[in-house]
């Protein structure tokens, strides 16, 4: 499918997303500076408060400030419209707070051969496979990382040092200070860090400006039998699963 099937050049394309992000980042600045509602919001950009629902669904409004902006003048469906979202919002952290701690308990003595599986399912899905001599893993989530060093440890003795490790970032993060977060957070050393591979795109389109983000971590650990030991455990799984 190519989107000439729809009467649109690549220019209308692109065009679209560009306006699309500079309506979002509008939105937010309305909602975190001004303090205004769904539908002021709406009434001013012309965005459905389906969309706006899931752009501002991380900026509520606090209770104080909801009744300062009903006494100014809100209408009162407005306010009692925000005072459901926020009982929503609620709602669902309660919820995801109450999974997170039973799976917690529930996973605290996980078995051996529990946790080697999940290495082994982890990469599947995301290592390399076409390297015999090599280990690799790539993943944004330093918590994954995290898990897939120690598995290496654990279960392929594989010594912490040996660890090398590849930052695939863009042109506009600060390189150095995301080679400082992986670098703390993994507890590495500089040394055990490749040069980062950086690649170039357009900062009017895209930024990672005060995100959570920190481009991709890519861990790798060497060796023909580590790596053949892998292969064959991934091969044995699949076959007697079938």
């Amino acid at each position: 499918m190519c989107i000439e099937q729809f009467g649109l050049t690549w220019y209308d394309f692109v065009s679209g997303i560009i306006v699309k992000k500079e309506l979002r980042q509008r939105a937010i600045k309305l909602r975190t500076d001004d303090k205004l509602s769904y539908s002021a919001i709406k009434q001013q950009l012309g965005v459905s408060k389906s969309t706006l629902s899931y752009w501002l669904r991380d900026l509520p409004l606090s209770e104080d400030l909801i009744a300062k902006m009903q006494e100014a003048g809100w209408k009162k469906g407005e306010a009692s419209r925000e005072r459901y979202r926020n009982t929503m919002r609620r709602k669902k952290e309660q919820e995801a707070k109450s999974a997170y701690e039973y799976y917690l308990t529930d996973f605290e003595h996980l078995s051996d051969k529990t946790l080697f599986v999940a290495g082994l399912m982890l990469y599947l899905g995301e290592g390399d496979k076409k390297v015999s001599s090599r280990i690799a893993l790539s993943n944004t989530d330093p918590g994954i990382i995290l898990f897939f060093i120690n598995w290496l440890k654990r279960y392929f003795d594989i010594n912490k040092e040996d660890i090398r490790i590849q930052l695939h970032l863009y042109e506009n993060m600060d390189l150095e200070k995301e080679r400082v977060f992986w670098q703390n957070t993994l507890e590495l050393s500089n040394s055990q860090f490749y040069k980062s591979s950086v690649r170039k795109m357009q900062k009017s389109s895209f930024s990672y400006k005060d995100s959570i983000r920190h481009g991709t971590c890519e861990v790798y650990a060497f060796g023909v039998e580590r790596k053949t030991k892998l292969s064959m455990a991934m091969k044995a799984f699949i076959v007697t699963s079938l």
